[in-house]
């Protein structure tokens, strides 16, 4: 009888243990779910963005603030309204307490440079700020380089919980907290940073709260400037010569020479483009556009040209006259269309 009554006794302690620990590290008592879970989002340096491989590394800081009950306490006793902790201390106190489990979907590796802190007020409310940088995959859109705007999204998510039970919400407040440091050594200039709610359908179908974090950047294309498309049109210039010069006029063989010396520095142009700025060529960008069509320009030139040459050589056939004339105004006239062109291409790509 004695040894059931200490068993007895010993679950009674047991639950009692368990009972105290559950209250402190589930879901908040005394609250109205589902929880809601204030989020700001600072990108506080844009390190490193991949177009190709569809990744960018950012250094961010989370602030996410929620209140539980559970963690109030006295001010006049404690002597202070707020107790702050960091690093350690934070994370021994997060592991302690209930938290929303926040998570980034999109997020490739691990949180390098890791900051932590959290400050605990007396009504209960709680807030967390951690400071990181991580990879993080994107769906890059490359049509408009080097004139293109990227919307980057932060997929944050609370896996553990439906959103009947945590949401992820952001008030005014926390807008005003979020945003996006310009940094002057990067060729990406930051234009803003909007939040999205929205859900996913997760485990035994239920939803589950997501909030996207689009961080909008703009390509400073001044910097491509000279290093594309001075050289790009310096190639293409070949073809004014071609036309215009007259010591090649009857020199069909030298006009080849000199079309195909350009179409294979057009090439090289390609792979130097494609090797310095990756995307440029690969993907359906202006530059390329503007490279595929110089080939068959050059090509054109040359065609006309040699063409026009033998057909006016005899200035006794009937149509000399009006050969001669079309001949002049081929020479500015194709030039000019491949301008036109060109700049409709870029004018097209530039961000509305």
């Amino acid at each position: 009888m004695r040894l059931l009554l200490a068993g007895l006794a010993l679950a009674v302690l047991l639950i009692g243990a368990a009972a105290a620990d559950e209250p402190r590290t589930g879901l908040p008592a005394g609250v109205e779910l589902p929880v809601r879970v204030r989020v700001a989002l600072r990108v506080l340096d844009v390190l490193d963005v991949k177009e190709t491989a569809g990744e960018g590394r950012f250094f961010v800081e989370i602030t996410q603030r929620w209140r539980d009950p559970r963690l109030a306490f006295d001010a006049v006793a404690v002597g202070s309204a707020r107790v702050d902790r960091v690093a350690g201390e934070a994370d021994a106190f997060l592991a302690s307490i209930w938290t929303p489990g926040l998570v980034i979907d999109n997020q490739v590796g691990g949180r390098e440079s890791r900051t932590v802190a959290v400050a605990t007020y007396a009504n209960g409310e709680v807030v967390l700020i951690e400071r990181f940088e991580s990879d993080f995959r994107f769906r890059m859109n490359m049509d408009a380089f080097p004139f293109d705007r990227q919307n980057l999204v932060l997929s944050l998510s609370l896996p553990r919980y439906a959103k009947q039970e945590a949401i992820l919400i952001t008030t005014e407040t926390d807008r005003l907290l979020s945003g996006v440091e310009e940094s002057s050594p990067v060729v990406w200039r930051p234009v803003r940073l909007r939040f999205a709610n929205d859900e996913v359908m997760g485990w035994n179908a239920r939803s589950y709260s997501r909030l996207a974090a689009t961080v909008e950047l703009a390509r400073k294309s001044d910097r491509y400037i000279l290093r594309i498309f001075v050289p790009l049109f310096a190639v293409l210039s070949v073809s004014l010569f071609v036309l215009w010069s007259p010591a090649l006029r009857e020199q069909e063989k030298d006009k080849g020479t000199m079309i195909f010396s350009s179409l294979l520095g057009l090439a090289a142009l390609s792979f130097t483009f494609e090797s310095s700025f990756p995307g440029a060529i690969s993907l359906n960008t202006p530059v390329a556009q503007m490279i595929s069509l110089g080939y068959l320009y050059l090509v054109l030139v040359l065609m006309i040209e040699v063409g026009l040459t033998a057909a006016c050589a005899d200035p006794t056939r009937r149509f000399h006259a009006a050969c001669l004339e079309l001949r002049r105004q081929i020479r500015w006239g194709l030039p000019v269309m491949m301008l036109v062109v060109c700049v409709g291409i870029a004018v097209r790509a530039l961000p509305g």
